[in-house]
């Protein structure tokens, strides 16, 4: 029997790119899952793999506290994965007051469900390396956050909520921080690297919206899938871990515009991207210090960036009869 058998998880987001891939591997260890759903998403692992033939979907949204309250009243959960989010940075630009809530008002509601009601269930945040904000790299967990853009504020403050209760209310809760996530499912087009191979695979030139010297930093998805299912069985054994931060990443400074010219090699192709430097508000130069993650925890990436991003560009390119 392995940890997660047969354990009730809560996971919200279970429908995003993240999501989808927390929930395969959870039931993949014999986890009995509840998902918080706002909508169905048909072009989405979740409903494409039949995960919500497999789960309980509660239907509505996490920052409505009804919804979130009568999830913890008919179930004694074991742990939550709090992966929901708006994670269209221009959506949250356009949207602030809606990026702020489904972020800020879902992360309190978990929480004071866990402090009032089943203090013992370990709940993993996921926040983002661009809680960070505008501020030199390599970033570090001990670093004050500095956001400036609704969506880094969102995220910082779901990341400071987080770290209050796991420290001032003693609660099992912890927060990862992660690079920029690609990999299979991925159907956010408006993120660099599908949005990249989907034009090549159109014959069309990817329009890049920076000036294509901005640098970001990766993980493969499958890989923070695992990294949110193991800082929640740490966490179970290590009370040192309340309330702690850890970022997960590759570690790379990797230029936009290099980026663009090693998926179009992989690809075979020739085509050259445009350069439309229409960002606005959003930080230039991202990359993670996991000093932290691997002394502490003991954790590697299983998989190396170059290996993963053939995977990807594999991965579409089986893929194309779905609708990207």
């Amino acid at each position: 029997m392995g940890f997660w058998q047969d354990k009730k998880v809560l996971v919200t987001g279970a429908t995003g790119f993240l999501g989808g891939w927390v929930v395969r591997l959870l039931l993949e260890q014999g986890a009995d899952i509840i998902a918080i759903v706002r909508r169905a998403r048909p072009n989405s692992q979740f409903e494409l793999a039949g995960f919500d033939r497999r789960v309980t979907v509660i239907p509505g949204a996490a920052e409505d506290s009804s919804v979130v309250a009568s999830a913890f009243a008919e179930h004694e959960l074991s742990a939550i994965f709090h992966l929901a989010s708006m994670v269209d940075v221009n959506a949250a630009l356009r949207e602030p007051a809606a990026a702020l809530r489904a972020s800020i008002e879902s992360t309190i509601n978990l929480l004071e469900q866990i402090r009032l009601n089943q203090p013992n269930a370990l709940m993993i945040v996921a926040s983002s390396d661009k809680a960070y904000g505008m501020q030199p790299t390599p970033f570090q967990e001990d670093k004050p956050l500095e956001p400036r853009h609704p969506y880094e504020i969102a995220k910082a403050t779901q990341d400071l909520i987080a770290q209050s209760y796991g420290r001032l209310f003693n609660l099992n809760v912890a927060i990862t921080r992660c690079g920029n996530y690609f990999g299979g499912y991925d159907f956010a087009f408006e993120r660099i690297i599908p949005y990249t191979i989907a034009q090549i695979l159109r014959r069309q030139a990817p329009v890049l919206r920076s000036d294509g010297n901005f640098t970001r930093d990766f993980l493969y998805v499958e890989e923070a899938a695992r990294v949110h299912v193991m800082l929640a069985e740490k966490l179970a054994t290590d009370s040192n871990l309340r309330g702690q931060a850890f970022n997960f990443s590759y570690e790379l400074d990797v230029p936009i515009i290099a980026l663009v010219s090693q998926i179009t090699h992989l690809m075979g192709s020739d085509l050259q991207p445009v350069i439309a430097a229409t960002a606005q508000a959003e930080i230039k130069h991202m990359r993670l210090d996991t000093t932290k993650a691997r002394t502490q925890l003991g954790w590697q990436p299983a998989i190396d960036f170059d290996a993963a991003l053939a995977r990807t560009v594999k991965w579409y390119s089986d893929n194309q009869l779905l609708e990207f």
